[in-house]
């Protein structure tokens, strides 16, 4: 009896009985381990019915790759007759390229498609499943698959090795009919999945020429060029003879461009009191975002500003009787005065904004920081909001410092001891509750972990909005880099709405609930002295009360009616006055005033009430 028969007969004995009735040497081992997993499964020899997973246009770089690879084969002999595909370790298809037009067709037919699900649960057995499960190179021809709609199939699987850390990236695997069978079909298979890897190998090196070759062409023609791949940061001759703060802050902007994929032209306030105008452009490779470069030079700046200009940002308030009209009778300094106030503007008024450039740019750089604000106005989520960003699969090790005294166990301890290259993110919480005897054991643990040739990022957390150097936690201010205030809610008025959204669909993930339009006004119009945490007490509160619907004001709790006038602070001040300024300037028109200010019109209003600005015409 031939061996197709035999093989045949030996899938209907097995689906029939659940064993297999012909000689053993008739199905191998390993296709016999596959339809017994499959049967265990639950699998239908039947019915055929891939699930839909999800497929992203851009892909991954091990697929980018794959595809690039498979081009190139079937470039060069198009008439191979079969088709190749990538699939990952899960088991879903997420490339193919066909080089015979019917049998991509029949393909099509069984839902060998990019996105959908060709696991050994989902289908049964293939030479992918195999190749997965018994971490070597398989073929499966004909009767040797469980279903009955993929016998006309003949395939070949290699496990595609990712070189930067061993691990299986995907399994390539050529697809061909039976009736065109051929032995070459795994020598095939296994050296494109070698060129796979060695072209995932070779991407940091083309990434890098990419970047090079834009950083060069921009250096013909601009006096200050950065680029950044997120990792390192070029700069040009005219650029390295900056001031060492002013080409620190323009290496801030290139990678915090990156990291939060903001690109644009615009002012820049350098820290030597200099002004440049500077553009970040995105640098793309086969579609994906590698890199940003930053091109400018310098740019005039006004030697005369207005009171109200010169009065933002100190946060102090002014003396004397206040002119809000005075720079309707001076006379206008240009362009130039106009962008640079609406840059002090537009970083008085968003503050929090400025804050996550600061992180962002300071975890990109690796330069360990010190967070300080108020508890829970969000200073532990922006940071890992960033670190997960730069890193995804970064290790995050938590250290409560209020909870940590000498008698304790080291809880630096496992990073000192730790093994492997992933990046950590050491996070300090509660710096202020330190004793002397623990700061000083704590310090001596991170002296210890930043001599290490791969230290971690360090970030501490300080719970009040200003820092005090006389208390423990300021002998372990040696460690840090930089020093970032979170503005208090009550600071971000403008983002409450967008704030309590995101908590209420986090708390409430199984509820149909919504803001309406006069909630979103009273959170906007209380003080939040608890700050996200007591938004998010306030949240629960409804959410227990009200399964399902639309939210409104008599749904809140009492405390959110408080309305109890209250004392601006001195940052509140300055917004004010900015914004008294600027509708004295635009003679009561909110859009002028908002385009003076650098903001949203909707976050202008939001600020008039929240002041109780009178309306200025």
């Amino acid at each position: 009896m031939p061996l197709d028969v035999e093989m045949q007969a030996a899938r209907q004995s097995f689906l029939a009985t659940g064993s297999c009735m012909v000689a053993h040497d008739v199905v191998r081992r390993e296709v016999l381990a596959s339809w017994e997993r499959s049967q265990d499964l639950g699998v239908d020899p039947e019915h055929l019915a891939p699930r839909f997973l999800g497929h992203h246009r851009d892909g991954s770089p091990v697929a980018a790759a794959a595809g690039d690879v498979f081009d190139d084969f079937l470039t060069g002999d198009k008439e191979v007759g079969c088709s190749f595909a990538l699939l990952d370790r899960s088991g879903v298809v997420r490339t193919r390229r066909d080089s015979d037009p019917t049998l991509g067709r029949l393909l099509d037919g069984v839902l060998f498609v990019p996105g959908h699900g060709w696991s050994e649960q989902a289908v049964g057995t293939t030479a992918a499943a195999v190749a997965l499960h018994e971490q070597e190179d398989a073929s499966v021809g004909g009767a040797e698959h469980f279903h009955g709609q993929l016998t006309w199939l003949a395939e070949a699987a290699a496990r595609v090795i990712d070189p930067r850390d061993g691990s299986v990236a995907g399994v390539v695997v050529a697809v061909a009919h039976v009736a065109d069978r051929s032995s070459l079909l795994r020598p095939v298979a296994t050296m494109l999945a070698r060129q796979v890897a060695e072209r995932i190998a070779g991407e940091p090196h083309r990434r890098a020429a990419t970047l090079l070759d834009r950083f060069r062409t921009c250096a013909a023609d601009h006096p200050w060029v950065l680029a950044t791949d997120g990792d390192v940061v070029l700069t040009s001759i005219g650029a390295r003879r900056l001031d060492g703060a002013d080409l620190r802050g323009l290496g801030d902007a290139v990678v915090s461009g990156l990291v939060l994929q903001e690109f644009a032209t615009t002012h820049a306030d350098l820290p030597s009191g200099a002004c440049a105008r500077i553009t970040l452009e995105p640098v793309h490779q086969a579609g994906e975002l590698i890199g940003c470069v930053l091109t400018g030079g310098p740019a005039q700046r006004s030697t005369v500003a207005s009171e109200a200009a010169r009065r933002q940002g100190s946060h102090v308030a002014p003396v004397g009787h206040r002119d809000y009209a005075a720079d309707l009778r001076a006379s206008r300094d240009g362009a130039e005065h106009a962008e640079a106030r609406i840059r002090a503007n537009r970083e008085l008024l968003t503050p929090f904004l400025l804050a996550r450039r600061e992180v962002a740019a300071s975890i990109s750089q690796g330069r360990n920081h010190l967070l300080m604000g108020e508890p829970g106005v969000g200073k532990r989520s922006v940071v890992l909001e960033q670190f997960r960003r730069a890193q995804p699969q970064g290790r995050v090790v938590t250290v409560d410092c209020g909870a940590f005294s000498p008698a304790s166990r080291d809880p630096v301890a496992p990073l000192l001891d730790g093994r492997g290259a992933r990046p950590h993110l050491l996070l300090l919480t509660g710096l202020d509750g330190l004793s002397p005897v623990a700061a000083r054991r704590l310090d001596e643990s991170l002296r210890q972990l930043v001599a290490r040739p791969s230290p971690p990022l360090v970030v501490g957390f300080v719970d009040t909005p200003a820092m005090d150097a006389t208390r423990p936690y300021g002998l372990l201010l040696r460690h840090f880099h930089e020093t970032i205030r979170v503005p208090a809610l009550r600071y971000r008025v403008d983002e409450i709405g967008d704030i309590a959204w995101a908590v209420l669909r986090r708390i409430s993930a199984r509820r149909s609930l919504r803001l309406s339009l006069q909630v979103v006004r009273v959170l906007e119009g209380y003080a939040w002295p608890g700050n996200i945490s007591e938004l998010e007490d306030v949240l629960r509160y409804v959410v227990a009360r009200k399964p399902l619907g639309e939210i409104r004001p008599p749904d809140l709790p009492a405390l959110c009616f408080q309305g109890r006038a209250r004392r601006l602070s001195m940052l509140e001040s300055a917004q004010c006055d900015a914004i008294i300024q600027a509708l004295y300037e635009s003679r009561g028109n909110r859009y002028k005033a908002a385009a003076m200010l650098g903001i949203a019109r909707s976050s202008l209003y939001r600020k008039i009430d929240a002041f109780g600005i009178s309306y200025i015409a």
